[in-house]
């Protein structure tokens, strides 16, 4: 994983730690589905030209905004 990235995802998950109304929370969830649909189209220009190692790289990407996504949706489900 590249640095910047990594930043990014430790970023959005301290945000989301602190995200303390349904406004921050949906502002995060916003983000992180326009990085998904981003991420979900390289990775399917990777396949087309059948770079597979850049779509492993896109698809351990994506991994992570699927774990941001799931803390999302746990922190909205009151306990």
């Amino acid at each position: 994983m590249d640095r910047q990235f990594l930043v990014e995802i430790m970023d959005i998950n301290e945000k989301l730690a602190e995200a303390q109304s349904e406004a921050a929370m949906k502002e995060i969830e916003s983000i992180v589905r326009a990085k998904q649909k981003e991420l979900t189209d390289n990775v399917s220009r990777a396949f087309e030209q059948d770079d597979f190692e850049k779509a492993k790289e896109i698809l351990t990407k994506m991994k992570y905004f699927s774990n941001v996504e799931e803390k999302i949706k746990l922190k909205k489900i009151p306990l």
